[in-house]
């Protein structure tokens, strides 16, 4: 059945053969937007189109809920590139706080990276997810982030053209020596105005 399309001047012609990719009119567009943006978008969904229009309902949605809020950030669980084929698992930390078993290594703008125990993989992330799930309150934003990121993680276990390896960092922390608590401690106290 033929179907009617726009070209990018908004102009609209008719065509035949293969229905309209959202099933109903679209409009070819040319954007640039900026690599991590469309590394976000493909963690949502690996067609960029897809991801967008996902986006945009999303939001649509929310308004007509009556809030106008944007749309949850948690459900943004993604992978990042970090050169040549690998990525990382990038969660958000506003919803996502606390794994039992992992380290959730803050990157600044509200993201995060995660760093496994030693010998932990993939399966022992997902038992982590489940774990922490089972004893999150039903209806808060932490529990719905974990049902996301529980799901996105059974997704990329099935995804053939993904291979997980784990991979050992190093976290500096500076600690201030008890000499220089003592001092900081003094410094305070000569501070205080007297009573």
């Amino acid at each position: 059945m033929p179907y009617t399309n726009h070209d990018a001047h908004g102009r609209s012609h008719r065509k035949r053969g293969r229905p309209s990719k959202f099933g109903r009119p679209s409009q070819l567009v040319a954007v640039t937007l900026p690599a991590e943006v469309v590394r976000g978008l493909r963690g949502m969904h690996p067609d960029l189109a897809w991801a967008i229009v996902s986006m945009f309902e999303a939001a649509s949605a929310d308004t007509t809920r009556g809030n106008g809020a944007r749309p949850e950030q948690h459900e943004q669980t993604e992978l990042v590139h970090i050169g040549d084929s690998n990525c990382l698992i990038i969660v958000n930390t506003a919803t996502v706080k606390k794994l039992p078993g992992v380290e959730i290594v803050p990157m600044g703008d509200g993201r995060a990276f995660l760093a496994l125990e030693p010998g932990c993989g993939l399966a022992d992330l997902e038992t982590a997810v489940l774990d922490r799930f089972g004893v999150t309150e039903r209806g808060t934003a932490e529990r719905r982030a974990l049902d996301h990121f529980r799901r996105q993680i059974r997704d990329w276990r099935q995804d053939k053209g993904l291979k997980f390896h784990t991979r050992a960092i190093i976290v500096a922390e500076r600690v201030r020596s008890p000499r220089t608590r003592a001092k900081s401690t003094l410094d305070r106290a000569h501070r205080r105005p007297a009573s």
